[in-house]
């Protein structure tokens, strides 16, 4: 009784005009489509199609057949899977190093998701999911130009166990010192290039306390005249083709 009472207040009056509904039939051959809502001494208690309430004596009833209790719609299922666009950007920890004097072009190396990776309100990917990528370009002053530098793109990512393909863009590690000359280069990212900073101010303690603030994604290291990107750095990648990725639950 109380179930049917929720289900009142609950459906559309059209609820109570479908094949879903109770029906009365009358001893005078009236036939009444709706919901019982119970009986008393007084007599049958109806809701119509008009969504009235009324009460039928007894003696006014012929017969009272209930059809199914119609079941409230249900909430639309949650996607299995979500689509990761074009333009999210990939924050990645490095898991292998790479240097200009060993690295060659082809070469793989694995990464980690530094943050969660999230699409259309959806985690897709947790924080530490593994990522592979393939070394683009490799440099090594001296021997094939006449400076270092890498270039890096993320190939897959590792969900459930399987590497699902990724295309992202290329990252370029900047070009190192030049072999031939004894030009200025750069330290960037993370403490480096705070110390950098705090280097030419005079201050090499307080520039490595602001690369530790200041300093975004840590990333390229220049030793003489070659560029590493040593284990634990912090690269960003961003994807250039969208890819479809199931929804963590």
């Amino acid at each position: 009784m109380k179930l049917r009472m929720l289900l009142l207040s609950a459906i559309c009056i059209g609820l109570a005009c479908t094949a879903a509904a109770d029906t009365l039939v009358l001893t005078n051959g009236q036939v009444i489509t709706g919901i019982f809502m119970g009986r008393s001494s007084a007599g049958v208690q109806f809701v119509g199609p008009d969504g009235s309430s009324q009460i039928y004596p007894a003696q006014q009833v012929q017969s009272l057949s209930f059809g199914p209790v119609p079941t409230p719609p249900q909430p639309p299922a949650a996607p299995q899977q979500t689509q990761v666009p074009a333009g999210t950007v990939l924050l990645v920890r490095m898991v292998d190093g790479l240097d200009t004097s060993s690295a060659y072009t082809g070469q793989l190396f694995s990464a980690t998701l530094s943050t969660n990776l999230a699409a259309n309100g959806y985690v897709v990917a947790n924080s530490g999911t593994t990522v592979y990528g393939q070394v683009v370009q490799a440099n090594s002053a001296g021997r094939a130009t006449g400076s270092s530098q890498l270039k890096l793109q993320l190939t897959q990512i590792v969900i459930n166990g399987n590497a699902v393909p990724i295309m992202t863009d290329v990252f370029d590690s900047q070009k190192g010192k030049s072999s031939g000359k004894r030009s200025a280069f750069r330290l960037l990212g993370g403490a480096g290039l705070g110390a950098a900073i705090g280097a030419i101010a005079g201050n090499a303690g307080m520039g490595a306390a602001i690369g530790a603030v200041a300093g975004g994604v840590g990333s390229v290291v220049q030793k003489g005249d070659q560029v590493q990107i040593p284990s634990e750095a912090q690269l960003e990648f961003t994807l250039t083709q969208p890819v479809m990725l199931p929804i963590i639950q």
